[in-house]
């Protein structure tokens, strides 16, 4: 029987580590609905330190930019005012433990940065095939193509080799979305012995509790049936190396790197994709006032412009 009690310590965290898209939410659900761990979510905020000022964090852009974060404000978490960055971040990570259980913490970025504010915490690594990331960014709005829609894995996977390469190494699991589909109760066996819990059947009750279905092993590997010949050569000439590093296999199709002009035609197309989804998520109107916003500069027009965005997800 692993040990059930609940670590001692706020260093001692579990980050669940992933590209967005990668499948941080399905394993989020599934440990959330484990009776003996908690995650809360995704808080990427938690390390993303405000700008230096006068040798200190300004701490009060940071206050800023949470007041402006769905997530945060969704979690109802409280500022101290009286904290530094660092302290802050801890506190932060008190308020989200729930008593009795096991915390994890779903990040997508900057995970070199954890070490310095939890020198103990440990990592699973969570990857997902970069072509279905590619695809998956598009559908999602973050991308106008899958040449631009690999951009963010590419981001992370690098952030997460400069954390696997500190001294003295952090004590990491791997996982890939693709295992976890195809054979859940194993994979997650897996993480609950790496956690310090049992595996327990409930963690896949949770389509009872959410929009997500059971795992569907149909949904691996969709880049094969829904990208063309020429995306996967453009992923996989902007990925490089990484791909076979990661242990995905390569589709056979010869890597494109694209000349100026067709960089040129994919940044536009990039910026097209995603002021089509902007139109569609927000409206015309407001579409357009965040586009203006973006050259000139009014701080008071942004900001304008950054509440009705953040006020009509809200209401979404």
């Amino acid at each position: 029987m692993t040990d059930q009690s609940p670590p001692s310590s706020d260093e001692d965290l579990v980050f669940i580590c992933g590209a967005l898209r990668s499948g941080t939410t399905l394993l989020r659900l599934m440990v959330n609905a484990h009776p003996a761990l908690s995650n809360p979510g995704e808080m990427d905020f938690l390390f993303e330190p405000p700008p230096m000022l006068d040798g200190r964090r300004d701490m009060a852009q940071y206050y800023h930019e949470l007041s402006h974060n769905r997530v945060f404000n969704a979690r109802g978490l409280k500022i101290d005012a009286t904290l530094d960055f660092d302290d802050q971040v801890r506190d932060f990570i008190r308020q989200l433990r729930t008593p009795g259980k096991r915390v994890s913490i779903n990040i997508h970025r900057n995970f070199d940065r954890i070490p310095a504010i939890f020198p103990k915490a440990r990592y699973v690594h969570l990857l997902r095939d970069p072509r279905d990331v590619a695809n998956s960014s598009i559908g999602m709005g973050w991308a106008g193509n899958v040449y631009h829609g690999v951009e963010h894995w590419i981001a992370s996977e690098k952030a997460f080799a400069r954390l696997a390469a500190m001294q003295p190494r952090p004590e990491i699991l791997e996982m890939r979305n693709e295992e976890l589909i195809k054979n859940p109760v194993a994979e997650l066996t897996r993480l609950c012995r790496f956690i310090g819990a049992d595996f327990d059947p409930a963690m896949l009750e949770y389509p009872q509790h959410s929009t997500y279905s059971a795992p569907d092993p149909r949904l691996v590997e969709q880049w094969r049936r829904s990208m063309s010949k020429r995306d996967v050569a453009l992923v996989e000439g902007r990925i490089g190396a990484m791909l076979a590093q990661r242990g995905y296999a390569p589709s056979g199709e010869a890597p494109v790197t694209p000349g100026i002009f067709e960089r040129f035609c994919l940044r536009q197309q990039n910026r097209a994709g995603r002021i089509a989804d902007s139109v569609k998520r927000n409206g015309l109107g407001l579409a357009a006032l965040e586009i203006l916003s973006r050259p000139l500069p009014f701080s008071w027009f942004k900001e304008h412009v950054r509440k009705r965005i953040g006020q009509k997800a809200l209401n979404t």
